[in-house]
Parts: structure tokens; sequence; C-alpha cells
């Protein structure tokens, strides 16, 4: 990359990784020379975010399942048999991933480089591999906590002039409104036979259930992202004796003529990037602007691959004669339920038969205090009030002048945010005393609104 350095990548991994697990868990991380962390072959874990705009690329976060199981205790401040579910631990994993991808966000725009980043993505499992990314070549980064080892692999490059608008100046209600307009539905089943016609001569068919003689065997997973005004994830899933039949199909050739995965691979990324190519132009058809991901693949035995709980999905299934064709689909919806009330809005434009309800993290006991407070207490701290924000166009900056007016989406008599080091903390209303301004403290944000202002 041209305008930032790999050292500048490195120092706020570096820094990121090693002040978020000595502030939230109580645990000291130290950077190691290591290639590859030990533990990475037991059962693991694999959050995944991926950038789009001037940054194309994509960030794995990886550790061994048992370690994630501590980290998501020590965040938790719960025992570990108090974990309620496995969507727990994939939210803390996922936060940390995307409090990672967000200092990292920054840097980029801090030089020039506007970029987005996705909904963070959990891969789990004992065996799988997830095939790296043909876009730069990687950045790996390894830490360990006493005997165990977190690893993060960045691979990104620099994308100048892709500033098409991937964020709209809708609010978070009209933005929500419209995701819900999206027949999402309709768009994914007629875009799976659509390209499976056209590309592979295949006939397939949506069906209700998976029939009982299906069985998952190795298998491939084709996985890309939307982030912007949407963020969401689409997975398509098929074994991999239907995978080389897909791919001798592709390419004109008899199926004992396939002769790598990398070939099926290929084949599989571009059949996700062209469904998730149309179902982003459904979401541009809707005036919601949105960076389509490079396709990711997995491959393996025993693996699964899911979004955080913010992002509810749907599973549709397809049919070629004997072959099964699994299909995930899902988007934020967690705005919608707020702006409507209720949870209306998350039903419009996924409607299956089999829909996966995600698990909110942090049900248990939240505590709002970190252990060994008193170490702490002499460090000091940037207190910020933030009375609104506003979104202008480089035109409207470049007309003001003495005199002028900012409107902020701010409404008179709103809360406004207190920040401490940048992270919200706190909201409340503004009070005159004595001639000075104050702030009157109305509410303290929980811990895991604390996390997501970190991203």
């Amino acid at each position: 990359m041209e305008k930032i350095t790999d050292d500048t990548i490195r120092q706020t991994i570096t820094s990121t990784l090693i002040e978020a697990f000595d502030a939230m868990m109580s645990m000291t991380l130290t950077a190691v020379e290591e290639n590859a962390a030990t533990g990475m072959n037991d059962n693991r874990m694999v959050g995944t975010i991926h950038f789009g705009g001037e940054v194309v690329g994509v960030m794995r976060f990886n550790l061994a399942e048992a370690f994630a199981r501590t980290v998501t205790s020590a965040m938790l401040t719960i025992e570990a048999d108090e974990i309620k579910s496995d969507g727990e631990i994939n939210d803390v994993i996922g936060e940390l991933a995307n409090i990672v991808a967000g200092n990292l966000k920054t840097e980029f725009l801090n030089a020039g480089l506007t970029c987005v980043i996705s909904t963070p993505s959990i891969t789990s499992g004992s065996d799988f591999k997830i095939d790296p990314a043909d876009i730069a070549p990687p950045l790996k980064f390894t830490f360990r906590q006493k005997d165990e080892y977190v690893w993060v692999e960045l691979c990104a490059k620099e994308e100048i002039g892709a500033k098409a608008a991937m964020m709209s100046d809708l609010t978070s209600e009209a933005l929500m409104e419209r995701v819900a307009g999206v027949d999402i539905k309709t768009a994914i089943v007629n875009s799976v036979i659509d390209v499976f016609h056209t590309m592979l001569d295949m006939e397939v068919e949506a069906i209700q259930q998976v029939p009982e003689s299906f069985t998952e065997e190795m298998r491939t997973v084709g996985s890309v992202t939307f982030a912007g005004d949407v963020d969401g994830l689409f997975n398509i899933q098929v074994n991999d004796d239907f995978g080389k039949e897909m791919t001798a199909a592709m390419l004109g050739r008899k199926v004992d003529e396939v002769e790598s995965k990398e070939e099926v691979y290929d084949v599989i990324r571009e059949v996700s990037n062209i469904i998730g190519g149309n179902l982003k132009s459904n979401f541009l058809d809707a005036g919601l602007f949105c960076a389509l991901s490079t396709p990711a693949i997995t491959n393996g035995r025993d693996f699964k691959v899911s979004p955080t709980h913010v992002i509810k999905t749907a599973r549709f299934l397809f049919s070629h004669k004997e072959h099964i064709i699994i299909v995930e689909a899902g988007v934020k919806r967690e705005k919608a339920a707020a702006a409507e009330g209720s949870d209306a809005a998350a039903e419009k434009s996924i409607q299956a038969e089999d829909v996966q309800p995600a698990v909110p993290a942090g049900t248990g006991s939240e505590v709002d205090q970190f252990k060994n407070l008193g170490l702490v207490m002499d460090i000091p701290l940037q207190v910020t009030v933030e009375l609104g924000r506003s979104r202008k166009r480089i035109n409207d900056v470049l007309k003001m002048g003495p005199g002028s007016v900012v409107e902020l989406e701010q409404m008179e008599g709103e809360p406004v945010d207190i920040l401490i080091n940048q992270t919200l903390i706190a909201k409340g209303f503004v009070v005159v005393e004595k001639e000075k301004y104050g702030i009157r403290i109305s509410e303290i944000v929980s811990r895991k609104e604390r996390m997501k202002s970190m991203r």
C-alpha cells in the first residue's frame, strides 16, 4: 500500500489488541515473532471483516475455541460455565475483530482513503481451511497470552478513485425502511435459478426442506458481505462432489478433468460474486449504497460460517438432481426494530421457512467495572461532549464563512453524547451554571453499547 505503511498497520493492530485485552479482559497480550500460532489445529474461531472502497481487503482474527470461551467469560465478567450459547462467544470475538478493523479504518481515513467495513462473520469448527484471498501479500501478526495465541491476518490493497458513494444522507429510520422494502427472498431465489441456468446450464429449483438422504460431506462455502447503507452477509454452500460438477460445467470439461480445488474455488467465488452482485443491484435500485466484498472461500468437513447477532439470517434451499444447494442471507436489522418499535420490519423482506434467530450477547449479568480498578485510577482521560453531527458536501463546506449556520442532526431537547477517549459512555443534557456550560448526566450506557461505540 502506498498511502499507509506496513509499520503503521502493525503499530495500529498491536496497540489496539494489547489495549483491548488489558482494558476489557484484564489480560496481558504480548506481540511475538511466531508466524504460525500454536493451537490453530484444534477447534478454532475466526472473526472476519471485509474492507470496501479505496481500501479493498479482508482482516481475520484467529484464536482457539477454548481461549475464545475464556476471553468471553472475562469480557462479560461471568464464569465460563455461565456462557449461555455459542452466540455470546461469536459476538465477543466479532466485537474484538471489529475494534481492530475499526481502528485500521480510522488510519486509512486519516491517510485520505475512503472505506467502509463489514459486520463481522464468524467461522468456527475443527476441520476447515479458509482459502486466502488473492488480493495482496498478507500481513500476519501473532500475539501470546500465557500459553494461548491470537493470530491476526490482513490482506488489503488500495483502490484509489473507488470513491463511489457508499453511504447516503438518509436517517437510520429511512435507511431501514428502504432495506425492508427490498424483496430479498425473491431476489435470491430468482438470481440462484438464473445464474445456474445461464452460467452452468443447470436447472435448479427452490425446495422447502432437505431430503433425508442428503448428508453434508466435504463442502465449500462461498461468502460475500455488504457494507455501507446495508450491512449483510450472503453464503452459498455445496458439497465438494457437486462443486466439481459445477466447475466442469463452467469450464466445458468432464468432471474427472477438473484438476485442482483452486479451480472449484474460483467457480464458487464467481457464482457467489454474481448472486451477491445481483442482490447489491436491488439495494442500489432502492437508493441504498453499499460495497460488495471480494468473495471468501471456506472448505472442510466440520465448520460453520455465522454472522454476529445483529444480522438475522434466513436459509434458502435449492436442488439440482440429487444435489443440494444451501444459501444463507441476512442484513442488519437492529435499527429497523428500534425505529418501528417491533420486529415487524425485520420480517418484511426476508421470509423463509428456516430462519435462524440470533442470540443476543450479554444477557447475563453485566458489570460495568473493570477488575483491579485501583491500578488505573490515576490515568488521565479525555472527556468530550458531542452536541451533534452533520454531513455536508465539499461544495457546501467551501461556501461556509462568518455567519454561516451549520445544522446538526441532533434535535433540540435531545440528550447529547458524552465520550471518554472517543468511546461513548453516557448521555446527558446541557445546563448553564454561573455563566459556565455543563452537562447533567441522564444515562450511563451499558458495556455492550460501549463496545459498539469503539468500532
